[in-house]
């Protein structure tokens, strides 16, 4: 009832109202908010064709809207105003509706009233050029950051287009702007998970300052990021300014073009917009002050409204038209491309007008389409060159340590290893700077339960590091969630063991021999010492001279001559000496065979490994064996399908989960500590054995994989960093890298074969010894027998011819009794 009153009332005053004068027409113009500075001043540099005066339109403290609107109304009233000028005001527009004051207003308006004419098109017309451009550039993901109600509505009509998906990021004002640009990171990660390239920004300028920093830190704006951005009136130049060395697609959507500078808007600040909308409102007012001075003073103002209507006239912010709701129409939004250009070389950001939007008709269900759109063709420049990123590492050497006096150090200085050389190169190559810092949680990268990853691949996603080099092996997981470039090194499991402790003996002399060849040789030393008693006892000596060898003498004769010593007596018989040269040609063979067995011996460390190789670990129980927990190593394990590291993967989760380990220092601890095996990187266990002679390899190496540099999800610098690895690997820095830190192994080579795989001399080994000696002893037996045959016969010959003579000698003595006649006969 209170609103049907008001509009009553002002219908009796508009009718009754007295607004003719007979002073000369100066033109009343209403300026709302704070808007009077920009008009006076525009008003005393280009001014109107006519004389015209400025009411400041106040309110003061209205209690309520319908307060407000009674206010105003008395206000146009009292002071009979011809046109209001300014922001939007609800009260102002309806009032000024119902009054029949034209109201051209720079801000947008949700109402259709038929006296408000808007100068700043809506934004139902922005957000259908920025939906029609997705759609022209037919893409199937984007981004819209916003942190207004404008974004919402922008965000509903995007997702009218069912072959795109959106991704929408709110970003929340407020006073700490920490908290403001870690919200942003995270949005920015999570879009570079989503892997989303394309972002459409409808911020203010603070936030979009905010988000361009953070997107510049995580390396999102190069190619082929593109972002687009929201600025009517090149609010965002300052902005663009503080980035002179991007060079990625930014496209601006306004109705200037950018950076454009004229007579009443050089300024380079926000004022620009507002200052060419307000000027704009003149020229309109200019364009109407003929047709509203002729007419009477109480029709001016229906008389502007009503030309308004009709006008098209060229404006600071494009083609100036009206449609029959008073909204603008037929106007152009001008798409520019920002270009980057090197600030070094003292040149300012520049841009290229791509293409235009063209409203052709007020009503939405008139086709809207892009004209005119040309791309620019950038050449690809490295989006980390001249920048400085963090690059995440864990201590594991000898890829990443600590130098000895890394207290006293700072920054990079503090690290060494074969890591920090080779991303030095790398920076060295691509023109960047990096800071190292080691990864908080000291893990690789594992995905937990909920999702999440921890270690240096939850750096990575989190947008803490800009890259992450490490020993960290690619896998199709750790692919999943981050990028990797091509491998730097190739890694295979090994383990790594403690070395034996030798085995000591006093008795070590008597191993070059098996025991049954010190068995055997003192039965032969008993035997031949025997026989050679009985050869000398029995045979012929050569020489009378020569004493006779005594049992006894015998036994130290043979004793001697094994041990090359020299005795008093020596055989004097032939098969004695024949025994002899056998015994001497026994004790020659096996003395000489026993020297070289026992130098081995005694010159090479006895190590006795109970390992063997990987497999050996499979088949028993009194070593125990694991890896770190939650590693690349540990799931490879899990899931094989070959059948005895499926069995040790359930001795080592199921039977004995102690054998697992939460770090690589507390698995070389327990293997220091002794039993313990540790399947881990060949690489690290080969520095390990070059650190400390106390650890040893075992091999078959298997499972071979790659080391490469780890970088976000959808990083387009992932490419630059494998072409730099790829040159350092032909120019053969890699390999120098690698021949530093993994240099030669001072320890002795326990792969080459050691005493434990010098084989002992067995019996079989000397058998032909034994057989010469044995022939030896037959054959002096056999001379022994002959010549005590010889012996024999001769001494038989030599009695019967004894015998002879004595027979002779009886018949000679015979003869001599008889006579001599006889004697002669028996001569004869």
């Amino acid at each position: 009832m209170e609103h049907r009153i008001f509009f009553l009332m002002l219908g009796v005053i508009v009718t009754f109202c007295d607004v003719t004068s007979e002073e000369t027409f100066r033109l009343k113009i209403g300026i709302v908010g704070t808007w009077t500075p920009v008009f006076d001043e525009l008003l005393r540099t280009i001014g109107l064709s006519h004389p015209w005066r400025i009411y400041n339109i106040t309110t003061a403290k209205p209690k309520s809207q319908y307060d407000k609107m009674l206010k105003v109304k008395d206000f146009l009233t009292d002071n009979q105003i011809d046109v209001i000028l300014g922001p939007y005001d609800d009260a102002t527009g309806i009032v000024a509706d119902k009054l029949r004051v034209p109201y051209i207003c720079t801000t947008g308006s949700k109402r259709n009233l038929n006296y408000t004419f808007q100068i700043l098109p809506p934004l139902e017309d922005f957000s259908q050029a920025i939906f029609d451009m997705t759609k022209s550039y037919q893409w199937d993901k984007v981004s819209l950051f916003y942190d207004d109600l404008r974004g919402v509505y922008i965000m509903e009509q995007l997702l009218t287009n069912h072959d795109m998906m959106v991704k929408s990021w709110h970003v929340k004002g407020g006073s700490d702007i920490k908290a403001v640009e870690k919200q942003v990171r995270d949005h920015l990660v999570r879009m570079r998970q989503a892997f989303v390239q394309k972002s459409i920004i409808f911020c203010s300028k603070e936030h979009t300052e905010i988000i361009l920093d953070q997107a510049r830190s995580l390396a999102m704006l190069s190619q082929p990021s593109e972002w687009f951005f929201y600025d009517p009136g090149d609010q965002l130049v300052p902005v663009f300014k503080n980035f002179p060395d991007v060079f990625v697609n930014f496209t601006v959507f306004g109705l200037m073009e950018f950076d454009s500078r004229n007579e009443i808007a050089s300024v380079d600040d926000s004022r620009r917009l507002n200052i060419s909308l307000a000027a704009d409102s003149l020229r309109l007012l200019n364009a109407t002050l003929p047709k509203a001075v002729e007419v009477q003073r109480n029709e001016a103002a229906f008389t502007i409204a009503e030309e308004l209507r009709k006008i098209r006239i060229p404006g600071y912010t494009g083609d100036i038209e009206f449609g029959p709701n008073g909204r603008r129409y037929n106007y152009t939004i001008k798409l520019s491309e920002i270009e980057g250009l090197d600030s070094l070389q003292g040149q300012d950001i520049s841009s290229t007008s791509v293409g235009v939007w063209r409203s052709h008709s007020n009503s939405l269900e008139d086709k809207i389409h892009f004209e005119e759109v040309k791309r620019l063709n950038r050449n690809y420049s490295f989006p980390l060159k001249g920048r400085t990123v963090s690059v995440v590492m864990i201590l594991e050497k000898p890829f990443t340590m600590q130098k000895r006096d890394y207290m006293q150090r700072l920054g990079n200085d503090r690290f060494e290893g074969f890591a920090v050389d080779l991303i030095t190169e790398v920076a060295k190559m691509l023109d960047f700077n990096f800071e190292i810092y080691l990864v908080h949680d000291g893990k690789f990268g594992t995905k937990k339960e909920n999702g999440e990853w921890n270690g240096m691949i939850g750096e990575l996603l989190a947008g803490n590091a800009t890259m992450l080099v490490a020993p960290l092996s690619i896998n199709s997981q750790r692919e999943e969630a981050v990028d990797f470039t091509k491998p730097f090194m190739t890694r295979y499991i090994s383990v790594l063991m403690r070395v034996p402790k030798s085995e000591q003996s006093y008795f070590e002399f008597l191993n070059p021999l098996h025991h049954n060849v010190w068995y055997c040789t003192f039965g032969a030393f008993m035997m031949v010492s025997v026989i050679l008693y009985f050869l000398e006892r029995f045979g012929i000596r050569q020489n009378k001279d020569y004493p006779t060898i005594s049992l006894r003498e015998s036994f130290w004769f043979v004793f001697g001559s094994l041990l090359q010593g020299n005795t008093d007596s020596s055989p004097s018989t032939l098969p004695g000496r024949i025994l002899t040269s056998a015994w001497w040609f026994f004790a020659l063979i096996l003395i000489s065979s026993y020297t070289a067995n026992l130098a081995a011996f005694l010159t090479v460390k006895k190590i006795n490994t109970p390992i063997k190789s990987v497999t050996d670990l499979a088949s028993q129980t009194k070593i125990k064996y694991g890896t770190v927990k939650s590693s690349g190593i540990m799931f490879f394990f899990k899931n094989t399908n070959i059948e005895h590291f499926a069995k040790m993967w359930a001795q080592m989760s199921e039977v004995d989960p102690s054998s697992m380990v939460d770090s690589t220092d507390e698995g070389f601890k327990k293997v220091k500590d002794g039993n313990y095996a540790f399947f881990w990187d060949t690489t690290v266990n080969k520095y390990k054995t070059i650190e400390d002679c106390q650890f040893m390899e075992i091999g078959p190496h298997f499972d071979p994989k790659g080391f490469g540099i780890g970088v976000p999800p959808g990083a387009i610098y992932r490419e630059d960093l494998s072409m730099a690895i790829l040159k350092l690997s032909d120019t053969g820095m890699l390999h120098q890298l690698e021949n530093k830190w993994w240099p030669s192994r001072s320890c002795p080579d326990l792969s080459k074969p050691s005493a434990d795989e010098t084989s002992e001399l067995s019996i079989d080994s000397v058998a032909g010894v034994f057989f010469i000696l044995l022939g030896g002893i037959a054959l002096a037996g056999i001379v022994c027998g002959f010549e005590h045959f010889a012996k024999v016969v001769k001494k038989a010959a030599k009695t019967n011819k004894v015998v002879n003579i004595l027979h002779t000698l009886v018949l000679v003595n015979r003869l001599l009794h008889q006579n001599s006649a006889d004697f002669i006969f028996y001569v004869e």
